[in-house]
């Protein structure tokens, strides 16, 4: 999961996290197994061949991080690495132009792991709200393009799901661009219902600038209801997605917003929740 060179050069800088290294008395020696590629800002002409991960490596490192990281260690501990890590495996995706079934659905994965963080990492010291939510909408800018790119050969089950979220979290911005959503998700019950949601809360919310608080009235909350009922009755992504919907509202109109977050996600896994199950 990490290229040779900067395993033995981590290891030799001693940086390295405590779930990269092998168990004491060893503990500052690197786990060759476990160490995860870190990211580095614009890499350039400097990045070899040898060190960008083809795709099936990159979707075992998301499956590792999410699936056994993840659980493990618990979501808060390990937020800032694994937060590091995919934008990482994001990275070796565009330095290889790699736009296919693989890069979709492991961007896919990450923009639900953003959103998670919005909730899961709310009021932690270390976390800025402002750097989390440009991740997820880079995330999900960069999945616009690769379902446009990829349309005439693959068409992911998830581009409703991922839609829903870049109208919810770009709702301050009232200018309405369609023209890349394919008409079958612009006529879905839930695309609807969510536009209709956006409409009544920039209705309530003006002037609408980057900082002014967004206002969500009775008459929205019931939009939303109509649109979290669709959802339970499976048009969309289910539970997982009733949940990443909640998260989303937390974040744009407070905490007050979501009475019980936990019965919302109805003992779903964290690993499941970020995989789409």
């Amino acid at each position: 999961m990490c290229p040779r060179f900067e395993r033995y050069r981590r290891e030799r800088e001693n940086n390295l996290f405590p779930w990269e290294t092998l168990p004491p008395p060893h503990h500052k020696r690197v786990d060759h197994a476990r160490a995860v590629k870190a990211y580095e800002r614009a890499p350039g002409d400097k990045t070899l061949p040898s060190d960008l991960r083809p795709p099936g490596v990159l979707v075992g490192v998301l499956d590792y991080l999410f699936g056994e990281l993840i659980p493990k260690e618990g979501f808060v501990r390990v937020f800032g690495f694994v937060r590091d890590r995919t934008r990482a495996v994001r990275g070796d995706f565009t330095m290889q132009h790699e736009r296919g079934r693989e890069a979709i659905g492991c961007h896919e994965r990450c923009v639900r792991f953003h959103v998670l963080a919005l909730h899961e990492m709310r009021g932690e010291k270390e976390f800025s709200v402002s750097l989390e939510e440009q991740q997820l909408m880079n995330t999900l800018q960069s999945l616009k393009e690769f379902y446009t790119d990829q349309r005439t050969s693959y068409t992911s089950p998830n581009e409703l799901e991922m839609r829903i979220y870049h109208r919810l979290i770009h709702i301050r911005d009232q200018r309405e661009r369609h023209d890349d959503v394919p008409r079958e998700i612009q006529t879905h019950p839930v695309y609807r219902l969510t536009e209709e949601f956006r409409k009544r809360v920039q209705e309530r919310s003006v002037p609408i600038t980057k900082t002014s608080r967004l206002v969500v009235d009775e008459a929205g909350m019931r939009v939303f209801g109509e649109l979290v009922g669709e959802l339970r009755k499976g048009g969309g992504g289910g539970r997982g997605m009733v949940y990443l919907v909640a998260c989303i509202l937390e974040h744009l109109f407070g905490e007050e917003t979501i009475e019980d977050m936990e019965s919302v996600r109805g003992g779903l896994e964290l690993k499941d929740v970020i995989d789409g199950v």
